[in-house]
């Protein structure tokens, strides 16, 4: 007896959406943690520029908030960033920088975990990043990437299911709260490059390892605490 196939040849991104229990906190922390794992692989690239992009937001909203002005965005193809302002604590500018990539995630987690409109939520974060592009970001990988990024958000958010959406946006915030680990282990004790803790340890105390050694047990501790903020969130739904 002959059988039809419902297959056309064509894709939609509605093949890609997940049933809800594949947007569970631990199955994800799994995937950041395997993430981690491959950090240095093609694979996580574009969640590493994601996560320098926020990074580099972050420097400039310390600026902002401590009296001065924001400036300029770069970001490269090779991971590279960086933020100009004007004004403000310069501590803390420097210290917004990982300090508020893990702030972002956690609030990308528990917003996930919070709400069942993810995709309005998604689709919230997309426009963001597109505003942050378009006024601040002045390179040309980096406008690229930005508005693409955002872009991406979009048609997620009106193209994909709700389970699917909170899937990316965990995601995106479990990678973003991961994040200190790998690229402090890096830019401070494998090489000496001029990173966030050196100006620091220059600039005012203590050694760049302090920083790092900070900023990483940081990032544990309010992964641990998001993980378990969220899932009782989540019990209540």
């Amino acid at each position: 007896m002959p059988v039809e196939s419902a297959y056309t040849g064509r894709v939609s991104l509605k093949d890609f959406d997940l049933p809800r229990r594949a947007g569970s906190l631990p199955g994800l922390l799994l995937a950041a943690a395997v993430a981690t794992l491959l950090w240095d692989t093609w694979l996580i690239w574009p969640l590493k520029i994601l996560t320098v992009f926020f990074h580099e937001i972050s420097h400039n909203l310390a600026a902002l908030l401590t009296g001065g002005t924001m400036g300029r965005i770069l970001l490269e193809s090779n991971e590279g960033g960086l933020a100009s302002s004007s004004g403000g604590s310069r501590f803390l500018i420097l210290n917004a920088g990982y300090l508020g990539s893990i702030l972002w995630g956690s609030a990308l987690m528990l917003a996930a975990a919070r709400t069942n409109r993810d995709r309005q939520l998604t689709a919230l974060l997309g426009a963001f990043l597109a505003g942050m592009t378009l006024f601040y970001v002045r390179s040309p990988f980096g406008f690229v990437f930005g508005l693409a990024a955002a872009y991406g958000l979009y048609m997620a958010s009106k193209r994909l299911s709700d389970a699917t959406n909170d899937a990316i946006l965990k995601v995106v915030g479990a990678t973003s709260c991961l994040y200190a680990i790998p690229d402090i282990w890096s830019d401070v004790v494998t090489r000496s490059c001029n990173s966030d803790a050196k100006m620091l340890a220059n600039e005012f105390f203590g050694p760049r390892l302090m920083w790092g050694g900070l900023w990483i047990g940081l990032s544990l501790a309010v992964l641990w605490w998001t993980v378990r903020t969220a899932r009782r969130l989540e019990a209540r739904d």
